[in-house]
């Protein structure tokens, strides 16, 4: 007898329809009632502002840097003195018998970069930075190291005089207009890179409880004395292809957000006005030869800007800029800097900025608001201030 067999629904249709009905509640109460999402870590610092942190947890290792803030070089001897002084730290860090080894041995990689403004040491390090350690560093890192000072200053002649056979690099670094003053090299090393004189920002997976030693200056070890050397550069004049002019202005001092707000979007509104007239240049008279190049220098205080001209049939910048920028060019501006804000790879940069200029922490959180605040009238007086003060000056060099 054969068997017949059934299949059998484990729901009634009734039951279906309600688990219809009911899954999709279900799901989202058990999103909302899952593990809470971390909240966006944020740049903290100390009281004194001097010890930036942001922490990034899939970072797999801690990133440093170590920030000592120093006068801009505006002409060639101030450079040669910061080339000179660069030189003698990369020979502590990297020499064996100075601290080379003791690097090593904390398993430490030390990178030096250089800015007008400001020197970074960029440390790295797969386990977290010890602050003992970190403070063996800040007093080591002031000695001296033992070396011929007219030796290494004869090799950053000759670099610098390399550098400088570029027109554009003569412009920036020209001879000084007053008398050379002669320095002994170790005192001026010593009180630059005195411990109380470093700021720090840190990345990595998390905060470190770190401190910065406060050493007093008489408390300090007075180097070695020897004789002083002169920083007279070598001299050279280059002649450029087509003339050029360097214009050179200070930047206003950085102590809010609303400053360095101001400062961001001006660089931004300068470097839009050049473009616009380089293009409309280029459709009145294709065969002329003329671009620019701008930089703002970070300082502790505000900052230098400066701007080469290459070429012929130039405004007069001091009323022509200020009288640039519309509404367009300000939203564009806008926009740059908040694009320039996002991206992840220069974080750290943005951190270095605020340390220099012990800003508070969340700057960088507030910076949107404070973009949008500002108006054109305001920017355009930011402008012709810092255009029309005592401070700008201008330098040719013809053809």
């Amino acid at each position: 007898m054969a068997s017949k067999s059934r299949r059998q629904t484990l729901l009634s249709r009734g039951q279906l329809r309600l688990l219809i009905w009911v899954l999709p509640i279900v799901i989202l109460l058990l999103s909302l009632l899952g593990p809470k999402q971390e909240p966006e870590a944020v740049i903290s610092a100390d009281a004194e502002r001097r010890i930036y942190q942001h922490p990034v947890p899939q970072q797999p290792t801690f990133r440093l840097h170590l920030i000592a803030p120093q006068l801009p070089a505006l002409d060639a001897p101030s450079q040669l003195r910061q080339r000179l002084i660069s030189q003698a730290l990369l020979t502590r860090l990297r020499q064996p018998d100075e601290l080379g080894d003791w690097l090593s041995v904390q398993g430490w990689t030390a990178q030096l970069h250089s800015h007008p403004g400001y020197r970074v040491l960029q440390l790295e390090s797969s386990e977290p930075f010890a602050d003992d350690a970190l403070q063996a560093l800040l007093l080591q890192l002031q000695t001296p190291p033992a070396l011929n000072w007219p030796t290494l200053l004869q090799r950053a002649r000759a670099e610098q005089y390399m550098l400088r056979q570029d027109a554009e690099a003569w412009l920036t670094s020209p001879p000084s207009l007053t008398a050379q003053q002669p320095i002994q090299p170790h005192v001026e090393y010593a009180q630059l890179l005195q411990p109380s004189k470093w700021r720090i920002t840190l990345t990595g997976p998390e905060i470190l409880p770190l401190t910065l030693p406060i050493v007093s200056p008489m408390s300090l070890p007075v180097p070695t004395e020897s004789l002083p050397l002169l920083l007279e550069p070598l001299p050279v004049m280059p002649t450029p292809d087509s003339p050029l002019q360097l214009h050179r202005w200070t930047l206003p001092e950085v102590n809010s957000v609303e400053a360095f707000a101001q400062l961001l979007l001006g660089r931004e509104l300068v470097a839009q006005s050049l473009s616009l007239w380089l293009e409309q240049r280029l459709n009145t008279a294709p065969g002329r030869r003329n671009g620019y190049s701008l930089r703002w220098d970070a300082t502790p205080h505000g900052g230098q800007a400066t701007l080469i001209l290459q070429g012929e049939g130039w405004p007069e910048l001091p009323d022509w800029l200020p009288q640039q920028p519309g509404s367009e060019q300000m939203a564009a501006a806008r926009e740059r800097i908040l694009i320039q804000l996002q991206s992840d790879t220069g974080l750290q940069q943005w951190m270095d900025l605020l340390a220099l200029y012990q800003l508070p922490p969340d700057s960088l959180q507030r910076l949107p608001a404070q973009l949008e605040a500002l108006q054109l009238p305001t920017m355009q007086q930011w402008l012709q201030s810092a255009l029309l003060s005592d401070y700008y000056h201008t330098l040719s060099l013809p053809h």
